[in-house]
């Protein structure tokens, strides 16, 4: 059972207005009176239990309200004013008008370069993202510079990557690696997500010296590389590309390694995986098919024919014959 509570005394105004016999307006300021008060919190006896999740659930409302406040200030747009600018040298007029735009702008930036409209890009970047009046409002500049040239990446945006690039962008990709890690650049997965999405303009221009991604690096996960991912996904364009650049074609993975880290070749994952003209693009690159995987002895090839046996079994079961026009794909490689 709750304890009862009692309506609140009336404001002066509320007693005012009753003076005057003006009613409509007397409970209008009574309700106000009403707003004014805390709801009273039901007591140990009548709840059964403790205050504290209560007093929990009351805290946890005021972070919340909080942090709405915080983002209904812009705080979740890369380079807020929290930056620096509202508290250093920079609060002139014409630097404060230089941000607000960077702001009004700021979602048609990212639109722009994800859906690759390079011209609308360029027009933004000529009229709006202008060299910044001082330090502080060159880190908002750069901030949404860098968010828009990462959405581009991740969208396969390559014209769009290109020209932010051009006008001054960084990914950011490598300013963690100090230079005491020389493989710390290694730990790049960007490149292997574009191989694996098939992105393979974007690809080229990540392993470009302008981003200097390279084609060894290294997924932490499972150990492999961008050409095992084009090849596990059958992007022969992102293959042709890493191969131009040098990737190395029999490289290993962790997938199936050993003792002595025999795992599988980005020639395994094509032929497992049952991307025929993969497979052979890797074989035109100079890649060994006969290499064997140390967890079960087997060969690129020998998955090939594997894979190749269990789609004819499948397409015998559906009514094809053998030596029919898609019976031929057994001989594909």
């Amino acid at each position: 059972m709750f304890r009862a509570t009692t309506a609140p005394a009336p404001s002066a105004a509320a007693s005012r207005c009753a003076h005057a016999g003006r009613e409509d307006e007397r409970r209008r300021c009574r309700h106000r009176a009403w707003t004014r008060v805390a709801p009273r919190v039901p007591t140990q006896s009548a709840r059964g239990g403790d205050d504290s999740s209560v007093r929990l659930a009351h805290r946890r409302s005021r972070v919340a309200a909080a942090a709405s406040a915080s983002s209904s200030r812009g705080g979740g747009t890369p380079g807020s004013w929290n930056l620096g600018v509202a508290h250093s040298a920079a609060n002139k007029k014409d630097q404060r008008d230089y941000v607000d735009a960077l702001f009004a702008q700021y979602p048609h930036l990212m639109a722009a370069a994800e859906a690759d409209d390079w011209k609308k890009t360029r027009e933004l970047m000529d009229s709006v993202y202008l060299p910044a009046p001082d330090a502080s409002t060159a880190k908002i500049r750069d901030a949404q510079v860098r968010a828009a040239a990462l959405a581009a990446t991740r969208a396969g945006s390559a014209k769009s990557l290109r020209l932010l690039l051009d006008r001054g962008a960084s990914l950011g990709l490598f300013e963690d690696v100090g230079s005491d890690d020389p493989d710390g650049r290694l730990r790049c997965t960007m490149g292997i997500e574009c191989a694996g999405r098939g992105a393979a303009e974007v690809l080229d221009v990540l392993l470009s010296e302008t981003v200097g991604v390279s084609t060894e690096c290294r997924d932490p996960r499972n150990g492999m590389t961008a050409l095992m991912a084009a090849a596990r996904f059958g992007h022969v364009a992102c293959i042709a590309v890493l191969v131009d650049r040098g990737a190395d074609v029999d490289a290993r993975s962790d997938f199936g390694s050993g003792a002595n880290g025999g795992g599988s070749t980005a020639a395994m994952m094509a032929a497992e995986n049952g991307h025929a003209g993969a497979l052979n693009a890797l074989r035109a690159a100079g890649a060994d098919v006969n290499l064997t995987r140390e967890v079960d002895g087997k060969t690129a090839m020998s998955l090939h024919r594997e894979k190749v046996t269990a789609e004819m079994k499948k397409l015998s079961n559906m009514g094809y014959v053998q030596g029919s026009a898609i019976g031929n794909y057994a001989t594909e490689i």
